[in-house]
């Protein structure tokens, strides 16, 4: 529904139908609840033995984005491969790739492990490549989910202000190098200093969110979203929703975020294997992480990054990938109950299909 209302004029222009962002965004959720509903019921431990196989498969794809005549460019990024009529994002891929990876090892090395260094630097690496593509967003948001693990593992807190410090440091150089991010930078600062130009983003979209009061002007009812405010469909589809419900449909959506995250860590807690509790923590930091992040760079609480909003926002693969890491969240919080040690490939641990053991 906020798709399209937030795209519908700008389908009207392109394409001369309404519908057409509705249409391509209705058929990736229907692939997305597919894969959802086929991994809930999916085996999340056998997941272990295709952490390597997954994670090379996306850092190949990833490096297939930068080889030029194979990537997609739009608007200076070349973040998309097209395999004939379908384009999708790899960087989409590392988000759970990178997940799956670090917690099937850190649930059976401790974090001084050779192989946990081993599994970070490959999960850092997709974040360069990324960060080359240029999407600093996505980079950012394998790395929070990196660290959200590495927290919860109980890694050394030199260690993680180390691998912080320098991950802050190689960010802030290349944002230096790159005049378009300064720009934001800027812009986020002060965005009346150029309101035509970098500034505008946001100005638009505080418009937006002002315009919209308590109750909201209406579904279907945005101004802002009628060529002001760019990218209203995807990026900055928070603005149209807070224009058109106000703040009691702001309210309403953080809300379900919340319980999201509510439930997500619920089922960490009480996941019967480390590699199920890893697996939910990662899963809901990121999507978390995401939500948390695109809200607070729609209301200019940080500099425009290009990251979508969660479940909400248009974008095939990103919708597709969120369900498929939902999917993997259920077929975790089918296997609750006492924690048990788990094998490499879970063959030892209890099967979740069993009902979990009398507290």
């Amino acid at each position: 529904m906020a798709v399209y209302s937030a795209s519908a004029p700008e389908a009207l222009q392109s394409f001369h139908d309404s519908t057409v962002f509705l249409r391509r965004q209705a058929i990736a959720c229907l692939i997305g609840l597919f894969t959802m509903f086929s991994i809930s019921r999916y085996d999340y431990r056998k997941l272990k033995k295709w952490a390597w196989p997954f994670a090379l498969v996306s850092l190949v794809l990833l490096g297939l984005v930068l080889v030029p005549g194979l990537s997609v460019t739009t608007m200076g990024s070349s973040r998309w491969l097209a395999i004939g009529p379908i384009q999708f994002q790899p960087s989409e891929f590392c988000k759970v790739a990178a997940i799956i990876l670090l917690a099937a090892g850190l649930s059976k090395h401790f974090w001084w492990h050779k192989q946990i260094f081993i599994r970070i630097a490959v999960s850092m690496v997709m974040a360069v490549i990324i960060v080359k593509e240029p999407d600093l967003g996505s980079a950012l948001m394998i790395i929070g989910s990196i660290f959200a693990l590495l927290f919860v593992s109980g890694i050394n807190g030199i260690l993680v202000s180390v691998l912080g410090v320098g991950g802050g440091i190689y960010i802030w150089h290349h944002i230096q190098k790159t005049p378009y991010q300064m720009a934001r930078i800027q812009s986020w600062l002060n965005p009346y200093l150029s309101p035509q130009k970098d500034g505008w983003n946001i100005i638009q979209a505080q418009l937006a969110i002002g315009s919209g009061g308590l109750l909201g002007v209406g579904f279907g009812r945005s101004l802002q979203k009628l060529y002001y405010l760019p990218v209203q469909h995807a990026d900055f589809i928070f603005a149209v929703i807070a224009e058109e419900f106000g703040l009691l449909g702001c309210l309403v959506l953080l809300t379900l975020f919340s319980l999201f995250g509510y439930y997500g860590f619920k089922t960490a807690m009480e996941a019967r294997t480390l590699f199920g509790r890893l697996l939910a923590i990662g899963i809901t930091s990121s999507i978390c992480l995401q939500a948390v992040v695109n809200v607070m760079v729609t209301t200019g609480l940080l500099p425009v990054t290009g990251i979508t909003l969660p479940f909400i926002s248009y974008g095939g693969t990103s919708l597709v990938i969120t369900l498929t890491m939902v999917g993997i969240l259920l077929s975790v919080s089918r296997d609750t109950g006492k924690l048990v040690e788990d094998d490499e490939f879970g063959e030892n641990a209890a099967d979740p299909s069993e009902p979990a053991p009398a507290q």
